[in-house]
This record gives structure tokens, sequence and C-alpha cells, in this order.
């Protein structure tokens, strides 16, 4: 009876329980506790526990940190349009995610908008 399990560590603590995975099934593991690496450098490491027959096995995993933007989200009525003409007339662009139009650098391709101003929501002003 083959068994995979293991436990993740980051940067030498130990961040989960035992992880078993079943053939042929998805297994998510999320955390709810921020975890934060000191310096620029995160390590994580999938230690099998000594039940298992096999090696820990990974096919993806996400991290991403939270960024504090100066400048106000984008009208939220305007946003809401616009993903709606985006479903009726198939509009799916690559980097259409998040908000359309702050940060400046990460605008969506093909909308514009106002000049932000740190105080009030940009608007968008053509597609």
């Amino acid at each position: 009876n083959e068994t995979r399990e293991f436990v993740l560590f980051l940067n030498g603590y130990k961040t989960s329980d035992p992880v078993t995975s079943k053939k042929l099934e998805i297994t998510t593991i999320k955390s709810v506790t921020p975890m934060t690496c000191g310096g620029a450098e995160c390590r994580l490491q999938l230690s099998r526990t000594h039940r298992s027959t096999l090696p820990p096995l990974l096919n993806a995993y996400e991290i991403y940190s939270v960024i504090q933007f100066m400048q106000p989200e984008t009208n939220e009525n305007e946003v809401v349009a616009l993903k709606s003409i985006q479903d009726t007339y198939k509009l799916y662009r690559i980097n259409w995610q998040g908000d359309p139009c702050v940060p400046q650098q990460l605008m969506w391709d093909d909308v514009n908008c106002s000049d932000t101003i740190i105080s009030t929501s940009p608007r968008i002003t053509s597609l």
C-alpha cells in the first residue's frame, strides 16, 4: 500500500500537520495565518513522514504579498459596468485582472482612466 505523507516547513518552522495526498486527487493546503520570511529568502521544505513510502510531491504553490497603494480603487460602479461589458462581448485579455486603473503600471490594456489624484477614485474614461 503506497502512501505519500509529508509535513511542510517554512524557514525551519513546522507550518502544517502531516499532509496525505491520495492518487489522482487534489489536496489544497492553506494558511490562515500570515507568514513572513526574514530577509529576502523563504525556504519551503517538504519532509516525508515515517509512514510515507513515497517522496513528497508538489505540483504548484502560490505566494503573494499584500501591497498598500497610495491611490484609492477605481470607482466600483464603473468596474461592475466594465465587467458586464467584458462578459457580454467576450473581451478577455490576459492582463484584465485586479483593478483596471490602479496601480498605473498595471492598468488594463485598451482601458483609459482619468488622471488619479491621491484623494479621489480614478474613473474609466474610455474602452
